[in-house]
């Protein structure tokens, strides 16, 4: 690219993705660690001469806002990374802003991408849930530390050196790490920032519950040989053997995996899961209770929330959106291992009716064995675009897909068996405005909307949404 590598620009709103809209002698620039109303030194990252937006990187502030604050994780803040001729990890995008404020941008781009891309204008919707100012309000989770730390209980590395490591953003360089202080106390507690994985492609910790101790997947580079995946197993024992903090060790091999593999290939890689020291299941607590049981048990490699706090406040959430009554029936489309099953099935009760339907086969697994002689639970192994054409109508269907939102025959299956309330519950406001526009197209309409801190110190957020069916301004 000719011309400046730096630019100074002042910044505008805050977009989907966690960059601000700024532009450069009529050009579109994404600008990275940002506020807004911002002027700032950015460096592009990503700009050549024929292309329509460019990628930007704060370097410097140069008028701040008064919601700016230093970022409580160093490896994350672009600024103190940028000074030392380093890049910044990404996964804390917003770390940069105050706590307060994070929450009122989360509203403000849900607002923005329900218009852009559902058509929808949430601030001329007939809601309850809007505050004072106007504003949806973003709801604050219990289970983070005063600075938005600590919250995660599943954690995803890269293996750099034998050390932990992950990736700036848009990149695809591993950086290695000293901590990862969005991970739950448990995850820092456990020393695993200074084992050895050499031998390793991924690890991924898992804290049940967002408790000690906690599970390792760890996940063997096919191009090792064997000395060294030798080696690796020896060395995740010999820590095992001292860390008190780690209760398990799964190590994660592909099954006969291709010579070559071509990238658009979208078949996955059948996987082998051995456990080198503990269990092969971890236990997820429940908020209500199964048969008399308070927790399920699923393979770590499962589907589970991972904000410690989320289980809780998402079930409240969908049974105030569901008004689901005793002798009722409900459907739970992308069910995972049944955290809203659970919910429905209690409140339902034995002469109720709940339908549960999950893809992944060791997950569904976990709800089968869950929910085995619940009286009027049936869990079905299979994609929810299998099953809605056949749904028969419920008086709740709860859908909690995941990030690339619903098929849209799952959702025309779900509108065709004519239920009497959806709550859809989504972590992308982009693919749920897309898919709010399609039911609305099939004549369902938003009653109701909750937005969840569910992401702290980044700009992911969790919707929750009740749809009824379209009726004259001024029905409900």
């Amino acid at each position: 690219m000719t011309g400046p590598r730096v630019l100074t620009l002042t910044v505008g709103t805050m977009s989907h993705g966690g960059h601000c809209v700024a532009r450069h002698e009529g050009r579109v620039v994404f600008v990275r660690h940002a506020v807004p109303g911002e002027t700032v030194r950015a460096v592009i990252t990503d700009g050549q001469p024929s292309a329509r937006f460019w990628r930007a990187d704060v370097i410097d502030v140069l008028e701040a806002s008064d919601h700016r604050r230093r970022h409580p994780w160093k490896q994350a803040d672009a600024l103190r990374a940028y000074d030392n001729d380093q890049v910044p990890v990404g996964g804390a995008d917003y770390g940069h802003i105050t706590d307060g404020h994070q929450r009122r941008l989360k509203s403000h781009v849900f607002r923005d991408t329900m218009q852009r891309i559902g058509n929808i204008d949430v601030c001329g919707l007939d809601l309850t849930g809007f505050g004072p100012d106007g504003e949806l309000p973003v709801q604050q989770l219990p289970g983070a530390d005063g600075s938005g730390m600590h919250w995660r209980t599943r954690v995803s590395f890269g293996v750099s050196g034998g050390s932990l490591a992950m990736k700036p953003k848009r990149s695809n360089d591993l950086i290695p790490l000293r901590a990862m202080p969005l991970a739950v106390e448990a995850v820092g507690a456990s020393g695993i920032f200074s084992w050895d994985f050499t031998g390793a492609a991924t690890v991924e910790a898992v804290a049940p519950g967002g408790q000690a101790p906690i599970t390792l997947l760890v996940r063997t580079d096919p191009d090792a040989g064997d000395q060294q995946l030798r080696e690796l197993g020896e060395n995740l024992l010999q820590y095992s053997e001292f860390a008190p903090g780690v209760s398990s060790i799964i190590r994660v091999t592909a099954k006969n995996p291709p010579k070559r593999r071509r990238h658009s290939q979208l078949t996955p890689v059948p996987m082998d899961y051995q456990a080198l020291t503990g269990d092969r299941m971890i236990t997820e607590p429940l908020p209500v209770p199964v048969r008399q049981t308070h927790a399920v048990e699923l393979p770590p490699e499962g589907f589970w929330q991972i904000h410690r706090s989320a289980p809780q406040a998402l079930t409240e959430q969908v049974d105030r959106f569901a008004q689901l009554g005793e002798g009722g029936s409900a459907v739970d489309l992308y069910a995972g291992a049944g955290l809203f099953t659970a919910w429905a099935a209690s409140t339902v009760g034995p002469r109720g009716q709940v339908l549960s339907v999950e893809a992944a086969e060791a997950t569904s697994a976990a709800a089968q064995e869950l929910f085995r002689g619940a009286a009027g639970v049936e869990v079905i192994h299979a994609p929810a675009e299998k099953v809605a054409s056949r749904l028969e109508s419920a008086d709740v269907v709860v859908l909690d897909p995941p990030r690339a939102g619903a098929a849209a025959s799952v959702l025309q299956g779900i509108s065709d068996s004519q239920p009497g309330r959806i709550v859809y519950v989504s972590c992308d406001p982009a693919s749920f405005a897309r898919d709010a526009r399609r039911l609305s197209e099939l004549g369902w309409q938003i009653r109701e909307l909750a937005l969840l801190d569910m992401y702290p110190n980044t700009h992911h957020m969790e919707s929750v949404a009740l749809f009824g069916r379209y009726s004259p301004a001024g029905t409900r």
